[in-house]
C-alpha cells in the first residue's frame, strides 16, 4: 500500500478519539464490519481507520435500524385503529364505522409510507393487510 493510500487513515485510538467514542467501541464496530485497513504484527503496522468511511458506515447502519422500526408502522397503526373502533361501542352503525376505521388506517399508513419514500427511504408497497384491518373490513362487508 502506498503512502497516498494511507492518507487520511488513523490508528484505532486516534480514530476513536476523532469519532468521540471509546477505542473498544470502534474495535467492536470493526468486528461488526466497519471499514478498516487490517494491521499486521510489528511496530507501525497497526489497524488503520478512515474516519469519514466509518461515519458513512454508521449512517448506513442507523438508516437500516430506522427502516426496521418503520416496517412495524402499519401494524402499530392497525392496532390503534382497532382500539379506536372498539371505543365506538354503542354507535348505531358499527359496520359502517368499521369500514371508515379501516379506510382511515389505509389512508394514514399509505401517507406515512409515501412520506418516508419521498425522504429517500426504500420502503416497499404494502404486501398484506394486518389482521386487525382484515377484521374491520370483514365487519364492514357483512
Amino acid at each position: 500500500m502506498s503512502a497516498d493510500d494511507l492518507r487520511g487513515l488513523l490508528p484505532i485510538v486516534d480514530a476513536a478519539s476523532a469519532l468521540s467514542v471509546p477505542a473498544g467501541t470502534l474495535r467492536r464496530w470493526i468486528r461488526e464490519g466497519c471499514p478498516h485497513v487490517p494491521g499486521r504484527r510489528g511496530r507501525g503496522c497497526a489497524t488503520l481507520v478512515d474516519v469519514q468511511a466509518v461515519k458513512q458506515w454508521r449512517r448506513a447502519n442507523d438508516r437500516d435500524a430506522v427502516l426496521l422500526d418503520v416496517a412495524a408502522l402499519p401494524d402499530v397503526l392497525a392496532s390503534a385503529a382497532l382500539v379506536a373502533w372498539k371505543e365506538s361501542e354503542g354507535a348505531t352503525d358499527r359496520r359502517r364505522l368499521a369500514g371508515i376505521t379501516a379506510a382511515t388506517w389505509f389512508a394514514l399508513t399509505n401517507a406515512a409510507l409515501e412520506h418516508l419514500r419521498n425522504r429517500g427511504f426504500d420502503i416497499p408497497e404494502l404486501q398484506r393487510l394486518p389482521d386487525e384491518i382484515e377484521y374491520l373490513f370483514n365487519i364492514a362487508r357483512q
